[in-house]
């Protein structure tokens, strides 16, 4: 019976220390759900998949896709999940990145 428990209790502890513990982001989410790793590459990424914003008309949105597009955008109107923003500024400065413009371009690269 000892022998049993021992067995169990050995069986027990081999399987917590062979586990990894799970560390928890750092950041709050913002309204999609959303947050920036500040630990590991900074990149923004989701942990929930919040409803629609109630501010369908804010001057700026910044998409789950971290893309801030304003009123001249073609997606502007059927975006529905983002963070409002007052300006294109405000929401670049949050760490998303101005999409398009009124002919369709690129405006700032994300990539350079």
């Amino acid at each position: 019976m000892i022998a049993k428990i021992v067995a169990t209790a050995v069986a027990l502890a081999a399987v917590a220390l062979a586990t990894n513990p799970v560390h928890a982001s750092d950041g709050a989410l913002d309204q999609n759900g959303c947050h920036y790793d500040r630990q590991g590459n900074g990149a923004y990424h989701c942990h929930e998949d919040r409803g629609p914003n109630p501010d369908r008309f804010a001057n700026v949105k910044k998409t789950r896709e971290n893309m801030c597009i304003d009123k001249r955008n073609a997606n502007y109107r059927t975006t529905s999940r983002f963070v409002a923003y007052r300006t294109m500024g405000e929401c670049v400065r949050s760490g998303g990145v101005e999409t398009f413009d009124e002919s369709g371009g690129l405006r700032n690269k994300p990539w350079g």
